[in-house]
């Protein structure tokens, strides 16, 4: 059973004309690209909202591309308008893809506590660092079930 957010981003979803699939389908490469669009223009405002800026050296965008500056001031209301646009936009995207969230979400979670076991440490960048014997989440067994 999807989440109450799922259902409000699903009828946005159907009001706009966008293809909303009842079982776990790859979509076409315009939905595909749109959603891409859409994530990382969310994703883009939030790291700004947080006053950082972002410049990337490559044309192919990858994290090590990227330099992150603290240059700005912080916008809260920026980073909560952006945290949950993101969050519309990221069920948007399973939506389109006929994906449920409360089961997958559940599993992510799960595996995300499992990376509190014996040998985790922090980085030295603040991500937490998963166990050894941490495994992680069933996502082919969660969209199997589906």
């Amino acid at each position: 059973m999807p989440t109450e957010h799922y259902q409000r981003v699903k009828t946005f979803m159907e009001k706009v004309g966008q293809s909303t699939p009842t079982e776990v389908i790859i979509p076409d490469e315009r939905t595909r690209l749109l959603r891409a669009r859409l994530i990382l223009e969310e994703a883009l405002e939030t790291v700004h909202a947080l006053g950082i800026s972002v410049a990337v050296q490559e044309q192919e965008v990858e994290m090590d591309s990227c330099t992150f500056m603290p240059d700005k001031p912080v916008d809260i209301e920026g980073v909560a308008d952006g945290c949950a646009d993101i969050s519309v936009v990221t069920i948007g995207t399973l939506i389109a893809f006929g994906i449920e969230d409360e089961k997958l979400l559940r599993e992510v979670d799960e595996a995300n506590l499992r990376k509190f076991g014996p040998g985790s440490y922090v980085r030295e960048d603040g991500k937490w660092m998963k166990p050894p014997d941490w495994t992680p989440p069933d996502i082919a067994g969660v969209l199997k079930d589906q």
